[in-house]
């Protein structure tokens, strides 16, 4: 199982790298959960958050976030 931590918005200003797993399914309400890890494969671990905390969602991207240095 891919390991991941949930972040809330307000907090992704202390770390330097995070992501967004977006959920597009619903154009009118889009919502983002937000996650850091140490995992290679994205996609694995945005599938399981979506497993984990939205299921049934299908439509959904990951979008890194780095801080600039």
């Amino acid at each position: 199982m891919a390991k991941y931590k949930l972040v809330e918005k307000h907090a992704v200003e202390h770390h330097n790298e995070y992501y967004e797993v977006k959920i597009t399914q619903d154009s009118d309400h889009p919502e983002s959960l937000f996650f850091t890890t140490n995992e290679e494969n994205l996609e694995e671990v945005a599938a399981g958050i979506i497993a984990d905390h939205k299921p049934g969602v299908k439509h959904w991207t990951v979008i890194p976030h780095r801080k600039d240095s």
